[in-house]
């Protein structure tokens, strides 16, 4: 787990956050095994304040006296975004969706939980598995609460399932192709589908490189070369790729905004990001809705994409889109939307975000630095 930084916030009963740390030490023997533990472990009292934390939490948060710690709440141990300026971690709006926060509540409530938390912090994202157990500590009763650090494995998982998604998409459309020359149905057109075969097949090669590359987290931008993309053309390859997403040729378009020009990008981890912005977009639940695809330059600071439909997202979701895993659809779908984040922050040294009104629809937006 990276270094985090700790927001200190007033605790709310100094004696009797003392009283109940100085009950907990005195048992030594358990005290040492929750010390020996390697995993982050805390012992919380039933307003979720912290009266006890291993060895594991101070090393985490660098510091050597667990005594400045007494009385903070998770997220406010590790300086969760939405602690700050907030009265404490769980008084916003996002900290009902928030495991960290459902984990420590489900366990006061049925005795034990277990939730993953994606936790956005001014030093970067932690991704935790979290685990709440209420226990009777010499007949006073406490959450054993720990804290593991499953960052490594969720990444892992995440780009095996973009990877095989990706990959199977591409497949399809090879075989389509394929499929389409061996009819002889099409003999006028084979010279185009063959093109369109080659290109596909090409694609394939450049994902499953991509993949290797990432997938081992070498520093991509020293083995990856940029290539220059023309803004049309590319709007007409996307047209061509989402030709048999919809049978209705004017549902996906260009934005009238949209500018001619060349900018320079890894083409491969470009046409995932945007390939998925324009499928969730296809995906909305305003179905057979027109998408759009609008590109324009920002002069010498790169190119700015976006994705528009018609439809738009509750507050509840909106607060959610970029979480891992994620998904309005089913537990196996949320990867788009993180992946495209991940992608663009990491790989592409862009950023995305959205906005999303009952008047103007849903608008992904895409910038990549020149």
């Amino acid at each position: 787990m990276h270094q985090t930084t700790t927001v200190h916030f007033p605790p709310r009963d100094n004696q009797s956050l003392k009283e109940d740390y100085d009950f907990i030490v005195s048992n030594k023997l358990a005290t040492s095994i929750l010390d020996g533990l390697p995993v982050i472990s805390m012992l919380l009292n039933t307003e979720r304040e912290l009266v006890f934390g291993n060895q594991a939490l101070l090393n985490a948060l660098q510091v050597e006296d667990i005594n400045s710690l007494l009385g903070l709440k998770p997220g406010e141990l590790f300086g969760c975004n939405h602690a700050l300026g907030t009265k404490s971690c769980g008084s916003s709006k996002i900290c009902q969706t928030c495991g960290a926060f459902k984990s420590a509540i489900q366990c006061l409530d049925y005795g034990e939980s277990v939730e993953e938390c994606t936790l956005n912090t001014p030093n970067g994202t932690l991704n935790l598995n979290i685990t709440s157990k209420l226990i009777d500590f010499e007949g006073k009763e406490f959450i054993l609460y720990t804290m593991q650090d499953i960052s490594n494995e969720k990444k892992r998982l995440m780009l095996e399932r973009i990877f095989y998604h990706d990959i199977l998409n591409t497949a399809h459309n090879i075989s389509g192709m394929a499929e389409l020359l061996m009819s002889g149905d099409f003999k006028d057109s084979n010279g185009e589908f063959l093109s369109l075969l080659y290109k596909a097949s090409s694609r394939m090669i450049d994902e499953i490189n991509t993949h290797r590359l990432i997938s081992f987290d070498k520093e991509i931008e020293q083995v990856r070369h940029k290539t220059k993309v023309n803004s049309i053309e590319f709007y007409h390859e996307m047209r061509t790729e989402f030709k048999s997403f919809t049978n209705e040729e004017n549902l996906f378009h260009l934005d009238n905004r949209s500018e001619a020009f060349d900018f320079e990008v890894d083409k491969v981890l470009f046409n995932r990001v945007v390939t998925n912005m324009i499928k969730n977009a296809f995906e909305a639940e305003m179905l057979n809705a027109p998408v759009t695809l609008g590109l324009i330059s920002m002069k010498n600071k790169g190119a700015m994409i976006w994705v528009h439909n018609p439809s738009f997202m509750d507050d509840d979701i909106q607060m959610q889109v970029f979480n891992r895993s994620f998904s309005t659809k089913s537990s196996d779908r949320g990867l788009g939307t993180y992946s495209m984040k991940i992608i663009t922050e990491r790989y592409l040294k862009g950023k995305i975000y959205f906005t999303s009104k009952p008047s103007s629809g849903t608008t992904f937006i895409l910038e990549i630095p020149g």
